[in-house]
Formats: C-alpha cells, sequence, structure tokens
C-alpha cells in the first residue's frame, strides 16, 4: 500500500464510522487496514450533527484517552506473542547448568530457609549486615509452602516451580517490551537481537536479582510512555520497587526522571505522586525486612554502605577489574561479535546512548565488575544493536550481509544452548546425584556429612537436598567486616593456598562420609588419600569442556570414607 507510506510517522486525522475522530501519529498497518497510531487523542461528536458536543467535550480528560497499543499488538501478532511463550519455556527447560552463587545462596537457599526452616544464610543476610531485601526470596517461600501443603515439596518440583515462576515473570517482562517497542520502525528486529541473544536464554528463568531488575526496568519503560497522562502512578510504583530489591537499579532513572519532568505538563503532581510511591513502598519493605532481620533497618542504606563506603572495600573481596572492565570484558561477554552493531547504532540514538553510557560509568567506579550488572540495560542495548543492524543493511550494498546477520543470530543460540544446558553442568548434577544415588539410597541409615572442598559456593546446597538430617559444610569466603587485620585471608583461600597440610587437618577435625572435590584440587591432593586410605573414589561427574578458574575443574570427584 504504497499511497499509506506517505502518512506513516506523520500525524493524522482518523474518522471512524461511529463519528468519532481520533489524532494521533500512524506507525503502521497491515493488510486489513488495522492502523497504530500513538499518543493518540479522541473526540467525541453528535450523532446527528456535524457539531462537537462541549459540555461533553470539557468533562472529557483527553491526556487519559488513548487507543491501548497493547491490545492492537495482541491483535495484529499473536504469532509473535507464541513465538516468545514458546522460547522463554524451552530456555526454562534447557537451563541446567550453573551461573554464578547468587543464584543459589541468595534467593533458593534463603527461600528454602524461610519455607521449612533450615538452610544457609550468607554473611549478607546476617542482622548486624543486612544488606539484602527479603522481598523476592519471601514470594519464593510461599510457593514452596503452598506445595508443602499438599506434599509436593520435592527437590525437583521445587526447583522448577521457583524457575517456572521467573519465567513467567520474564514472559510478562516481554509483553511489556512489546509495549515500549509498540510503534517502533524496527521492532521485529529489536525482538530477535534480543531473543537470540545467548544470555537472553542462559539467564531469563534463573533466580538472579538482576533479571528481575530487568523485568522491572522493561515495565517502568512501558508505562512510561504515557508520560503525559495525569496519573504516573504505575511508573513511579515500578521505579521504586527496583530501588528496594536492589538501589543501583535507579541509576538508570537519574537521565530519565528528569526527562518525563521535563516534558510533563503537571510537574508538581509528577513530583508529588514519586514521592508518595517512593515513601510507601519503601514503609512497607522497612517493616517486612525488619521484621525479617528482628530489627529496624533500611536494606538500601545498609547496601550502599557495605558495597561503596565501607572501610575495607567489601565488594572488591570478590574481585577488583580496572575502569574500562564493562567496556572491554562486560559488554563483549555478552554480545561476542554483535557488539559493534551497538556502537553504530548509539551514533543516530543519543538520548539512549547517554543513559547507557552514565549507568555504565557509575558502575565503573566500583571495583569490582560483574557483566550480570548490564542485565537492566540490556533492554535499550538491543535497541541500539537492531538500529545498527538496520544502519549497516542500508548502508552495506551487498546481498551476502542479511546472511552474516542471519548466521550471528544462530551462532548466540547455539552459544546459548551450549552454556544452558552443557558447560559447568557438574556443580548442579552433583547434588542430584548425591541425592539420589548416596542419601536417598542409604537403607542402613548411615549418618551423612557431606564436606564441599570447592571454591566457596560453587554448588547448590540445602535446597537442593532438602533434608534437614544431612549436615553439609563448604569452604566459607566471607570477606573482612570486622576490620580483622590488613592481610585478611578468608577460609577458602587458606586451604587452597596449602591444600595438603589444610586437607590432612580439615580430616582430623571433621567427621565427613563424603568429599566432594574438582579434579584440579584431587590431582594435588591424590597422595593423602593414597598413602592413608581414609576415602576411595566413589563416581567421577563431568562438569565442563573449560576450565574457568585455576580451582574450578572440567571434573568432579565423589570420595566416599572407607
Amino acid at each position: 500500500m504504497p499511497v499509506f507510506d506517505l502518512y506513516t510517522n506523520k500525524s493524522i486525522n482518523l474518522i471512524t464510522l461511529d463519528r468519532c475522530i481520533i489524532i494521533g501519529t500512524l506507525c503502521d498497518l497491515d493488510q486489513t487496514i488495522k492502523l497504530i497510531l500513538v499518543d493518540s487523542q479522541k473526540r467525541v461528536f453528535f450523532a446527528t450533527e456535524s457539531e462537537i458536543d462541549e459540555e461533553l467535550n470539557k468533562n472529557i480528560d483527553f491526556s487519559r484517552i488513548r487507543v491501548d497499543p497493547l491490545q492492537m499488538l495482541l491483535n495484529t501478532t499473536p504469532k509473535i506473542l507464541i513465538s516468545i511463550i514458546i522460547f522463554r519455556l524451552i530456555s526454562w527447560i534447557i537451563v541446567r547448568t550453573y551461573f554464578i552463587a547468587d543464584e543459589y545462596w541468595q534467593t533458593f537457599e534463603i527461600a528454602h530457609s524461610l519455607a521449612f526452616g533450615y538452610g544457609y544464610k550468607t554473611w549478607e543476610w546476617k542482622s548486624n549486615i543486612a544488606i539484602r531485601s527479603y522481598l523476592y526470596p519471601f514470594i519464593i517461600s510461599l510457593i514452596y509452602r503452598f506445595l508443602a501443603l499438599f506434599h509436593l515439596d520435592t527437590v525437583t518440583i521445587l526447583v522448577n516451580s521457583a524457575t517456572l515462576f521467573q519465567t513467567l515473570l520474564a514472559i510478562i517482562g516481554d509483553l511489556a517490551y512489546l509495549k515500549f517497542l509498540q510503534g517502533h520502525k524496527l521492532i521485529f528486529l529489536i525482538l530477535l537481537c534480543r531473543f537470540t541473544c545467548w544470555y537472553t536464554m542462559y539467564s531469563s528463568p534463573r533466580l538472579i536479582i538482576n533479571n528481575l531488575e530487568e523485568i522491572l526496568f522493561i515495565c517502568s519503560l512501558a508505562v512510561a510512555k504515557n508520560y503525559r497522562s495525569s496519573s504516573n502512578i504505575t511508573f513511579h510504583l515500578f521505579v521504586s520497587l527496583s530501588f528496594i530489591i536492589r538501589p543501583t537499579t535507579a541509576i538508570p532513572f537519574v537521565i530519565i526522571y528528569p526527562y518525563l519532568l521535563y516534558k510533563t505538563s503537571n510537574r508538581l503532581k509528577f513530583l508529588f505522586q514519586a514521592f508518595i510511591c517512593f515513601i510507601l513502598l519503601n514503609i512497607l519493605n522497612i517493616l517486612l525486612d525488619s521484621y525479617m532481620y528482628n530489627h529496624w533497618t533500611f536494606v538500601p542504606l545498609n547496601f550502599l554502605y557495605i558495597n561503596f563506603f565501607h572501610p575495607n572495600s567489601i565488594s572488591s573481596h570478590y574481585g577488583i577489574n580496572n575502569i574500562l572492565w564493562y567496556l572491554t570484558n562486560g559488554l563483549p561477554m555478552i554480545f561476542f561479535y554483535r557488539l559493534p552493531f551497538i556502537f553504530i547504532g548509539s551514533i543516530s540514538n543519543k538520548r539512549l546512548t547517554i543513559i547507557i553510557l552514565f549507568t555504565i560509568f557509575i558502575y565503573t567506579l566500583n571495583k569490582h565488575k560483574e557483566f550480570r550488572f548490564l542485565t537492566q540495560i540490556l533492554p535499550i542495548l538491543f535497541i541500539l544493536e537492531a538500529h545498527g543492524m538496520d544502519w549497516c543493511l542500508k548502508k552495506l550494498k551487498w546481498n551476502k550481509f542479511r546472511w552474516i546477520i542471519f548466521l550471528s543470530f544462530i551462532g548466540h543460540l547455539c552459544i546459548g544452548f551450549y552454556f544452558s544446558f552443557i558447560d559447568r553442568q557438574g556443580q548442579i548434577s552433583i547434588m542430584h546425584y548425591l541425592r539420589r544415588n548416596l542419601i536417598n539410597n542409604n537403607n542402613n541409615k548411615e549418618s551423612f556429612s557431606i564436606d564441599f572442598l570447592m571454591p566457596c559456593h560453587s554448588t547448590p546446597y540445602y535446597n537442593f537436598i532438602h533434608r534437614n538430617d544431612i549436615q553439609l559444610n563448604f569452604l566459607t569466603c566471607e570477606p573482612n567486616l570486622d576490620n580483622i587485620t590488613n592481610d585478611y585471608i578468608d577460609e577458602a583461600d587458606q586451604f587452597f593456598l596449602k591444600p595438603i597440610e589444610s586437607l590432612k587437618k580439615r580430616l582430623n577435625n571433621s567427621n565427613a562420609s563424603h568429599l566432594v572435590m574438582f579434579d584440579v584440587l584431587y590431582n594435588q591432593v591424590q597422595d593423602v588419600f593414597e598413602e592413608d586410605q581414609w576415602f576411595f573414589v566413589k563416581d567421577i561427574l563431568f562438569n565442563s569442556h573449560i576450565q574457568h578458574t585455576s580451582r574450578h575443574g572440567k571434573m568432579i570427584y565423589i570420595l566416599e570414607r572407607r
């Protein structure tokens, strides 16, 4: 329909059969003449006269009358929605590998402790530290308690129900992303960039707080499109909730809030609503966290102090990275060979680029850096990536370039499948092995005490065993919280500095029935077991083709006491 191309992205007057006029910007249409308009307003006329009903017209709040873009999108693109749901469910099914400790020790383990009364709480959850909000684990614990009412609290059901809940949240975030992108000329290319990124498949069903940050950020962006609306409460609620989940989520809103405030007609009302939402949600969260920690506490303030202002620089205990790490390592780890498209797309999208650069700059101020911290701003990065691809497709008159982009999508999906299903699978399967082959088959009712001689938090814990009569031990790695000494070394580091001496001392002071370790450590201490014959190798599990660190191995050894 070439004639309609003349009106695309232009303001039009649409007259309907019921004598209504809708004024808005034409974004797209299909072969059945379904139109998509943004920033639309509806004006009502008498059925018998071609004059405006002035009395009725005065009572209409045009800022609140809009064509629902999401509903229009739902009607015109059902295949997209079905594809997204299928993608998320496939991701939920195939993700069976280990990513980071926080997934298990900051969510799974805490939720299990709340629901069943036992589980390990790391130093972040100590009452005198209190830098984690109980909100998200508390919600997961409610799912656990509900399952327990019907005696469905098996490990398989507990774990999969929690990840399914996270998957459903991801789908909600996808719907919000569709609404945010509604009317964008590159919407399909942006969605391709998002759902073919290996990290989207790999991360989305995991109970990592960064995924929840991204979902709330997307929802806030979606409702922010109605910034001229008389009520912005929903937007402020999403932003305030993000701050409660993790205070650093406020960083991009330092740029977004002034922009929306400038565009809003009633600035005083906008600020008042923001203040009320922020205060109300934080009061509720203070009550929840104070109840859980058994004393009055404000978690966001504790979080900022420990991570940014503590004299011992607590966050740097887990690694120090150079100032350009996010540009040289963080972004390349997520986008790989597709990163140049982001740089190209940023040239023509200054507003989005400012948000990205400001957020990365603030993250750079912290010595400890992880690429998952960028999860929140990925929705914006995918937009820049799509613009970069679109520019290349238009400027490079080379037919094979389309195939290059297509293969780049396929390559990312293959990488995502490998890391989701194969790489570091042993760090998860070891827990299933211990539960099924050792603990559940213990006909003699022997006491079990399992010692994980691995870098701290290398596996899940009680949530994946779900037995309170099994003693689990691991090498801890708490930072220097009590200003002990300047040369403070945590338990795990002490062990790996002198593994043979440390192992002998640990075995003399424990009654562990089983030991679990990587092949890297086993090769170093193998002589100890051959000399004293305390333990024998019960089984060996595959973990990874890649040795990720000097202490993480490709195989996992299970040793049993003779």
